[in-house]
């Protein structure tokens, strides 16, 4: 799925700590054509549900996500 700055898949307390921090993330879509940039609200096993930064709530499948990482500071 993604992976983090030592090459590790992020572990269930790191994606929590997203949302705590309300961290803004960035999803690549499978077919590379497609990011969705929001703050991480939940996650399951098949799907992270994000809210977006126009305010608007997705729910994305991890089977449609490439990977995804915290979004850099402009």
């Amino acid at each position: 799925m993604s992976i983090t700055q030592d090459n590790k898949t992020p572990t269930t307390a790191e994606l929590q700590k997203f949302i705590r921090a309300e961290t803004v993330l960035e999803f690549l879509s499978l077919d590379g054509k497609n990011k969705y940039v929001g703050s991480l609200r939940w996650f399951d096993e098949e799907a992270f549900h994000i809210k977006q930064e126009d305010g608007s709530e997705m729910t994305l499948l991890r089977s449609a996500i490439l990977g995804y990482r915290a979004r850099k500071a402009k």
